[in-house]
């Protein structure tokens, strides 16, 4: 086998073992976090928003997340990877289900498989919900 084909083979398979879906700790979720303060219809806009850091960083969306921040962004704004933004739970629901059972969505679909086998259903509706909100 010439060292091109050798290479185009290796590749894929490091790419879809770098980003297995594994569930990441707390200092990784700290660091890819980014807060962001919302002014709410009857409070006083400039004032400081009071939430926890800590609780969004170490919730279980969040972590599951933190394994498609290499491609989608931290706020779902795309990459490599698709745009999520503006998508609906449903939708993301359906795409992770179809990824998991391994039935292509897109030329990218490949990547996405790996990712989607490692979550559970609860998993699946708990990251969809999550990103609706990024």
């Amino acid at each position: 086998m010439n060292k091109k084909k050798y290479l185009l083979l290796i590749l894929p398979l490091t790419l879809i073992f770098l980003f297995n879906g594994k569930k990441y700790e707390d200092e990784v979720i700290k660091r890819i976090h980014i807060a962001a303060n919302i002014c709410v219809e009857g409070a006083e806009c400039g004032a400081a928003s009071v939430s926890s850091s800590t609780d969004i960083a170490g919730s279980a969306s969040s972590k599951l997340y933190a394994g498609c921040v290499a491609c989608h962004g931290a706020k779902g704004e795309g990459g490599v990877g698709p745009s999520l933004r503006g998508t609906t739970v449903e939708y993301i629901e359906t795409a992770l289900l179809e990824y998991k059972n391994q039935i292509p969505r897109g030329p990218q679909s490949v990547l996405m498989y790996s990712q989607a086998a490692a979550l559970s259903e609860k998993d699946i509706k708990e990251l969809s919900k999550y990103i609706v909100t990024l």
